[in-house]
């Protein structure tokens, strides 16, 4: 009998399984074969992930971070709104290596006692009157007190067996592009590019993500859009897109280890059950219009743990009620923080004919109001997520609606003015 299984060794899932492992009996369960190869993924850090994982990674870690996340550039056509830490203090954060992470988080539970296995998957899962018990493919049975499921969008088959919501997903395709660290940098001296264009997605950004001695790249296809159609896409971009082709000269990549998997987003109603919790992704607890999944992987595997930490302590049935600690406390962390996210996706993720014009105003914007750079700069850096002052989000919302032409601001405006309520 274990005290709590864990499904997913993801950041979400690891981060969880090391926290919580030092106070209960954890097992920690991977479909995927993390012991032959931790799929390479390069993200950013913000400085405002900091909190949620100070006690169990060193920031200094350069196989972990390598390089420090100093400019990013909100892209358009025609200009680049570049929010550079040098203009106003301390660095963005850091870029991440995940899969070095995720290995640093799992050495560290399997230190503290836990069990990983790795390379099996769940088939069922089974509710008796004091416990869980979790069957794999193989028929191989284990019962617990408390299940997580950390699965991302892998494991919907899972949430819906036990009464959960699934949210909304997007099939998302990712290629890394490889060369000399020099040329690299010669290419691309931002650390993160995010770009708007709905001739390439209505529902998510062309981004690039700048590691050491490679970087990631990738956008999201539309619903129901085949694995073959999203990498021919991806292909034709790198190979032909004007706006990018100084960030890819003279770089290599492998079509064919390009990843095209879903992405969530959008929070689940109820991310507790008696005895089970969602984290991460597999909860839909992705930045609506930025795609920013490390942050709430990692917050809400810190949030789990301390609630779980003190049912421990209170000897706990896990029930319903007392597992809604979980749900206020990711809400109350998170959610003010999504509302700016939520607004630029309701004004740009669709296939309206403003919708590019919309971000060559946010990204001219950008590149000449100082005061709206910094407070990006200052979403970046907030040590409590709680606390983000959406006034901030709303000065940029209403200088952006003023650099509008007359006619569309006529048009516009109830779009604007229902974006500001959110």
């Amino acid at each position: 009998m274990y005290d709590v299984i864990i499904i997913g060794a993801g950041i979400a899932g690891a981060t969880f399984a090391a926290k919580i492992s030092k106070y209960a009996k954890t097992l920690l369960i991977e479909a995927q074969d993390y012991r032959k190869e931790i799929p390479i993924r390069t993200n950013v850090f913000p400085e405002h992930n900091r909190p949620f994982i100070k006690e169990e990674i060193d920031w200094d870690n350069k196989n972990i971070f390598p390089c420090l996340h100093t400019k990013t550039n909100y892209m358009s056509d025609e200009f680049n709104g570049v929010i550079d830490a040098n203009e106003f203090g301390i660095p963005l954060g850091n870029i991440c290596h995940t899969e070095n992470i995720i290995i640093e988080l799992i050495n560290q539970f399997e230190q503290q006692g836990g069990t990983f296995n790795s390379s099996e998957r769940i088939s069922k899962i089974n509710r008796k009157s004091d416990s869980l018990e979790i069957i794999n493919d193989k028929g191989e049975s284990y019962n617990t007190n408390l299940l997580a499921l950390a699965t991302g969008s892998r494991g919907f088959d899972l949430q819906r067996s036990l009464g959960f919501e699934t949210p909304d997903h997007y099939t998302g395709a990712l290629i890394h592009l490889f060369g000399p660290e020099d040329k690299i940098n010669e290419n691309l001296e931002y650390n993160y590019v995010f770009h708007i264009n709905p001739k390439i997605s209505t529902n998510g950004p062309f981004y690039f993500n700048k590691g050491k001695g490679r970087i990631a790249t990738g956008f999201l296809g539309k619903i129901n859009e085949s694995k073959e159609e999203i990498l021919s896409k991806l292909d034709r971009i790198l190979k032909n897109y004007k706006p990018i082709q100084p960030f890819v000269n003279s770089l290599k990549y492998d079509l064919s280890s390009a990843v095209v998997g879903e992405i969530s987003k959008h929070p689940i109603k109820s991310l507790s059950k008696d005895r089970v919790l969602v984290l991460g992704e597999a909860a839909g607890l992705v930045t609506a219009f930025f795609y920013e999944g490390m942050l709430p992987g990692v917050a809400s595997g810190d949030i789990a743990a301390k609630t779980i930490k003190q049912l421990l302590e209170d000897d706990c049935n896990f029930s319903r009620l007392e597992l809604n600690k979980y749900d206020q406390e990711v809400k109350r962390v998170l959610f003010t923080y999504f509302k700016n996210g939520n607004a630029l996706e309701y004004l740009i993720y669709n296939e309206g004919s403003h919708v590019k014009s919309l971000w060559r105003l946010y990204t001219e914007l950008l590149k000449e109001n100082k005061l709206a750079r910094k407070y990006i700069y200052e979403a970046y850096i907030n040590q409590d997520l709680s606390t983000h002052n959406t006034s901030n989000d709303k000065y940029v919302g209403e200088k952006w609606f003023g650099k509008l032409p007359a006619l569309s601001k006529i048009t516009l405006s109830p779009k604007f003015f229902k974006a500001l309520l959110m």
